[in-house]
């Protein structure tokens, strides 16, 4: 693994966990049962309000997994992989989660940080879909 891919690899890990936390924030709303950042995490978990998020934490644990192995297993096809799944989770293409990019949509009307972090992301997936120098 080049320590440009594993840089690349981290921009877009990282700019999934922040969308991650948007959107769990925004789920979360002023919901006085999810103030406690325990009680939060076990909602993330096993509520079914939050498994709607299930296929970003996923492709963010693949990624993270990836970027850990000394095996070599982070390639440049692993990459493309995880970024076409980041793409068709916020909508681009036409094979993404109808699901996902509903309850996605309604946080980015509701929630500026949803907006924000999904603005960065895209950026991230631009940078990423070209070419390396």
């Amino acid at each position: 693994m080049t320590d440009e891919l594993k840089t690349r690899a981290d921009d877009l890990a990282r700019a999934l966990r922040d969308l991650h936390k948007a959107l769990i924030h925004a789920e979360a709303g002023d919901d006085p049962a999810f103030e406690n950042p325990y009680t939060l995490l076990f909602a993330v978990i096993g509520n079914p309000r939050f498994s709607w998020l299930e296929g970003l934490s996923q492709l963010i644990v693949l990624i993270d997994e990836a970027r850990a192995d000394k095996e070599g297993v982070l390639t440049e096809a692993v990459l493309a992989d995880a970024v076409a799944s980041a793409k068709r989770l916020i909508g681009e293409g036409e094979d993404h989660d109808p699901q996902f990019r509903l309850r996605h949509l309604m946080a980015v009307q509701n929630a500026p940080d949803v907006a924000i972090t999904t603005g960065k992301l895209r950026n991230v997936l631009a940078e990423l879909g070209s070419p390396v120098q």
